[in-house]
């Protein structure tokens, strides 16, 4: 069993944005830039949103109503409890859960595939809730840069042709594909994990980072 608790070490349980990674800001932010495109009231998900700093993020910025769903019910609760986001439906479910097909403009699933063990019904769940047009947002770790070796969290890490076999599978076409990084490279791969996470919020080239990041549309 993984742990899901708000404290595992896994998330961030703050909701203070000074407290979060360069590169966790980063990837909500391009999410909010990109659909902000879109002029017309939006429907999106945060699937999973941790203590919910992201959802609130982009719900600020957009003319939305987001659903946003975790694995522990602590944060879920916090979320409700703390966040002021009216425009957020906060919600606690372990995958699998069903999503409402052809439903979301938007998706943003960020750092989440890693934590499923049925990670192609993961994958192939978020594709199908989408609407024609609609982006998915996802973002995982990169198994290039950051080898998988048993991380107690994670059931398996990700290349990047992995994560493009699975999107033109399930009728995704790639909009655009960055990578972002939280630790030092030594000889290309991962070696030390930055404690303030310094200089991490800006997107790389999809190769030069330890997380890929995909924006993928519904065909």
């Amino acid at each position: 069993m993984k742990d899901y608790s708000l404290k595992s070490g896994e998330r961030y349980s703050s909701l203070d944005l000074n407290l979060i990674g360069g590169d966790h800001l980063w990837r909500y932010q391009y999410v909010a830039t990109r659909m902000a495109e879109q002029k017309r009231p939006l429907f999106g998900a945060d699937i999973f949103c941790g203590a919910g700093y992201g959802a609130m993020l982009m719900s600020q910025q957009l003319d939305s109503t987001i659903l946003a769903i975790d694995g522990s019910a602590e944060a879920i609760d916090i979320a409700n409890k703390k966040l002021n986001a009216p425009n957020v439906i906060f919600a606690a479910k372990l995958f699998p859960f069903e999503l409402p097909e052809a439903a979301f403009d938007f998706i943003a699933s960020l750092e989440s595939m890693e934590h499923v063990k049925d990670f192609e019904t993961f994958f192939w769940t978020l594709a199908k809730a989408l609407k024609k047009g609609g982006r998915l947002f996802i973002s995982a770790p990169n198994e290039v840069t950051m080898p998988y070796t048993g991380y107690i969290w994670h059931y398996k890490h990700f290349r990047p042709e992995e994560v493009r076999a699975l999107a033109e599978k399930y009728g995704l076409s790639e909009i655009a594909a960055y990578s972002t990084t939280c630790q030092i490279l030594k000889d290309g791969v991962a070696r030390v994990f930055y404690p303030y996470q310094i200089d991490s919020n800006r997107p790389l080239e999809l190769d030069a980072g330890d997380t890929l990041f995909f924006e993928f549309e519904k065909k």
